[in-house]
């Protein structure tokens, strides 16, 4: 039994392995400067997606910051839960839901600003305009319907824009890009129909 004991420390030592779970990584010690040896701690963890080696970081930032890494490497918004900030946390589930196309995602920010970006981003990577009407700000989610009309050159999407005027000057460009007179005809406000079918005279 008495040389069980000193075996287990030497392969704990070998591993880099404490029962805490941190990771300790022998070229990452060697590195005199904090900032410099946590950076090399975050970029280890990065690249084995080992949480481990964010355990072993010291500042709660950069620990934060290395969680974050992490999640967003391998899509596992599960990771984001180790973050302790809410500013990496907001950052982690962000990155993961527009990485993932997850919108749920976007529902648990707390910015205002950083849901409509990801419900914005999301929704025109999946052509998906019921997502841009979850953005809180008008100009921005009827921006966010136009763009996906026009990449999919349907008038129909462009009548889901709550402002006339927006709807109108979508079904123009629509009009224009398939090079089809007819559509200018939907187009309900009398200035821009005319301006569309002057574009074909």
């Amino acid at each position: 039994m008495r040389y069980i004991l000193p075996l287990l420390i030497s392969i704990l030592l070998i591993a880099g392995c404490s029962m805490t779970g941190k990771v300790v990584n022998s070229e990452c010690e060697l590195i005199e400067n904090s900032a410099d040896r946590e950076d090399c701690y975050v970029k280890l963890a990065v690249s084995t997606l080992d949480k481990g080696y964010c355990r072993t970081i010291k500042d709660p930032m950069t620990a934060d910051y290395c969680y974050e890494e992490i999640a967003v490497a391998s899509e596992d918004f599960n990771i984001c839960g180790l973050i302790e900030s809410q500013y990496w946390l907001d950052i982690c589930y962000k990155k993961v839901a527009q990485a993932t196309l997850n919108s749920s995602l976007c529902y648990v920010l707390t910015s205002t600003a950083d849901k409509d970006d990801c419900f914005e981003t999301i929704a025109k990577t999946k052509l998906d305009y019921g997502l841009c009407r979850e953005i809180s700000a008008v100009f921005k989610s009827n921006n966010c319907i136009s763009s996906i009309a026009l990449d999919m050159l349907n008038v129909g999407v462009c009548r889901k824009i709550s402002n006339k005027l927006a709807e109108s000057v979508c079904i123009g460009k629509i009009a224009v890009r398939t090079k089809n007179k007819e559509i200018c005809n939907e187009i309900t406000i009398i200035q821009i129909k005319d301006n569309c079918l002057e574009k074909f005279s």
